[in-house]
């Protein structure tokens, strides 16, 4: 039972609120229904149903308490909650909130393209229930949302306005707030069939609620904990949404009007609010809302209803404009423990790789075998990744890796200056390729290195797996190819060119594909393509690569690589080196707090998605595994070069596997 409701007058609250959770629920997508955890809250939401709670009430106030609720007053309200419940989607997406009631946002999980639609087909569908219950109830509905629109809009036209009036506020919050509230308690009085009079004195009620609620909401924000809202709290000023308090000390204080012209820090917006709270604005916007409050009482009094129940709907809406109730914030979780989780790569395994890297002539000497951009780039993954139950994988990967790294400074060599000899060692590297492990077109230290680690790479994938993998290192050749003529043309991308381009030459996809042979198994291609997997795969490339742009740049300034999101900035605004760095590093932080929060979903996720057979967890391990991996990435030695290590030479490796374009095809196996 909501609190302050008294159950021997409204005995049946309880069950029939239980009634519209069972309508309540994510929205199916007909064929797909892994889609379905977009709109599900789970179990154990700390959702209070204010809305349907109203609703049920105004249905009852006009019949009989005594008696449960009609079916066609449960779809109501449940039409009501599903109308609000859209609206917060939306809201998260513009706020760019991480929480909602303690838990992440969809936003936070799915991205906010997917958000805004989820909150889409979830106003859809409580619009269609309005319409199955009659034209008036749809209309009605169309209205309130029409009222809801036009109050967002006002409020955003007046950010970080100093001078916004306080009827521009009551306006904006009539319409984004009160009138959802408003139409909860009209269309719940359409169910009981009584006079329209009736109605209307009901939904002024809600609508004089409505205006209250949202004041109280306003004054939380600035005088609340996270932890008591369940939200993070003191977000409308940094926002530039000034609420009446902030409109009224702003107007007696020039030093908070001053620093509300632009937009702020959070420590600014927490002295703002210090200036706010102390103006005694605070106090005046209370005693607004107490006003609200009684003239919605009075709206009741004109109703011939049983005094009892007048009287408990009001207690109940003055109970809950206090919203300070406990809530399980989700606290900052670190992807890593602070000590690493053991050693992938045994000093017998790494014993082994520099042998390998020997007899295939990858080095010509020991401490060629020992080149920290190598080795130096194996100790993260090492550290994170617990040993394959068979050694064979552990060695698989680990001469992979090595060699994707020795690809990858093959074109990176920024003593590559010839275009055509670019051209040719990407023709070169593709024919390797498709070449027959057993009869190598050319032989040489890349092509007997790829011939000895394709076969344990391929053993026991599928044919699909095996497609994937070599159109991928083949479209991996193609965009390494591209990045050196940037190089030697000195072209800079545009940051908004620089994400394509930069994953094109990640290596990514080989990256995973090497971990699906290290775990063992594939991953599906329904879970490769869901929504919020690709997201994970995004902000991992994102946080993992900006990291390592970061940590590289002195070497990627000196040898003029195109493909560093610092030198893009600073190309494309003009600012400075340091400048773009700190642009650069907040933009990491962001994102790293974006993939930490999605990675603590996707146990979730998986749990409920259809067709995993039963091996959610294995799936949710091996993207732990590579989450962890990816955001230690930039911790590597890869660009720190010791005294003693010793660069091999790039351009005997080249020399061997130049392929000019007037030189005959190798013969396909």
């Amino acid at each position: 039972m909501p609190r302050e409701i008294d159950s021997a007058v409204f005995p049946h609250l309880d069950a029939d609120l239980d009634r519209v959770r069972d309508v309540l629920g994510p929205v199916q997508f007909e064929s797909r229904p892994e889609l379905a955890a977009l709109t599900d809250e789970g179990p154990n939401t700390s959702r209070r149903l204010v809305r349907p709670t109203l609703t049920l009430l105004s249905y009852y106030l006009l019949t009989d308490p005594t008696t449960p609720a009609d079916d066609r007053a449960v779809q109501a309200a449940a039409a009501v909650e599903f109308l609000h419940l859209g609206s917060l989607y939306h809201d998260d997406v513009i706020d760019h909130a991480d929480q909602r009631r303690g838990r992440p946002s969809t936003n936070a999980v799915w991205g906010s393209h997917m958000a805004v639609l989820g909150g889409d087909s979830v106003t859809t569908e409580g619009m269609r229930m309005l319409i199955e219950l009659g034209q008036r109830e749809g209309l009605a509905g169309a209205s309130a949302g029409a009222q809801m629109v036009a109050g967002m809009v006002i409020e955003a036209a007046d950010l970080y306005v100093v001078s916004r009036s306080e009827q521009s506020y009551l306006e904006a919050i009539d319409g984004k707030t009160a009138a959802v509230l408003s139409l909860a308690c009209r269309v719940g009085a359409m169910q009981a069939g009584r006079s329209e009079e009736q109605e209307e004195a009901l939904a002024e009620f809600g609508r004089q609620f409505g205006l209250a609620y949202q004041l109280y909401d306003d004054i939380l924000d600035l005088t609340s904990t996270a932890e008591e809202m369940g939200k993070p709290v003191n977000a409308d000023l940094p926002e530039g949404i000034y609420t009446l308090p902030v409109i009224r000390a702003a107007a007696r204080d020039q030093s908070l009007a001053r620093l509300l012209r632009r937009a702020m820090t959070r420590e600014q917006a927490a002295r703002a609010s210090e200036l706010v709270v102390a103006s005694g604005a605070v106090d005046e916007a209370l005693a607004m809302a107490e006003e609200f409050i009684d003239q919605a009482a009075g709206q009741l009094a004109a109703v011939p209803v049983d005094a009892s129940a007048r009287h408990a709907m009001t207690a109940y809406a003055r109970s809950i404009l206090d919203r300070r109730t406990p809530l399980p914030v989700v606290p900052p979780q670190a992807t890593l423990p602070p000590q690493t989780r053991g050693n992938a790569l045994t000093p017998q395994a790494m014993s082994w790789l520099r042998s390998w890297m020997l007899d295939t002539g990858l080095a010509l000497t020991p401490a060629e075998a020992d080149y920290h951009r190598w080795t130096g780039a194996i100790r993260i993954p090492a550290q994170t990744l617990v040993p394959a139950v068979d050694p064979d994988r552990s060695q698989t990967l680990a001469s992979m890796f090595t060699l994707s790294l020795v690809w990858d400074d093959l074109f990176d060599d920024p003593q590559l200056t010839d275009p055509e000899k670019i051209t040719a060692l990407r023709r070169g590297m593709v024919a390797m390729l498709r070449q027959d492990p057993e009869k190598p077109w050319r032989p040489g230290a890349i092509p007997t290195a790829w011939a000895s680690v394709w076969p344990r790479l391929r053993e026991g994938r599928s044919t699909r797996w095996q497609k994937r993998f070599l159109d991928g290192i083949e479209d991996w050749f193609e965009a390494a190819e591209r990045e050196a003529h940037h190089r030697i043309n000195g072209y800079i991308p545009s940051t908004a060119e620089y994400w394509p381009l930069r994953r094109s030459t990640s290596g990514f996809e080989t990256a995973l594909a090497c971990m699906e042979v290290y775990q063992d198994r594939e991953l599906p291609s329904k879970l490769r393509n869901h929504p919020v997997i690709r997201r994970l795969e995004e902000l991992l490339f994102f946080v993992g690569f900006v990291e390592n742009d970061l940590a590289g740049l002195d070497r990627d300034e000196a040898d003029q690589d195109p493909y560093n999101l610092v030198r893009a900035v600073r190309h494309e605004t003009g600012c400075t080196r340091s400048e773009a760095i700190e642009q650069v590093q907040r933009q990491a932080v962001e994102y790293r707090a974006q993939l930490e929060t999605v990675i603590h979903y996707v146990p979730v996720l998986l749990r409920v998605l259809p067709g995993l057979s039963g091996q959610w967890k294995e799936y949710a391990d091996m993207y732990e595994k590579m989450t962890n991996a990816g955001l230690r990435a930039h911790e590597n030695d890869r660009y720190t070069q010791p005294s003693a290590s010793t660069a091999p030479d790039l351009e005997r490796l080249r020399r061997e596997i130049y392929y000019p374009a007037d030189e005959p095809a190798p013969t396909a196996p």
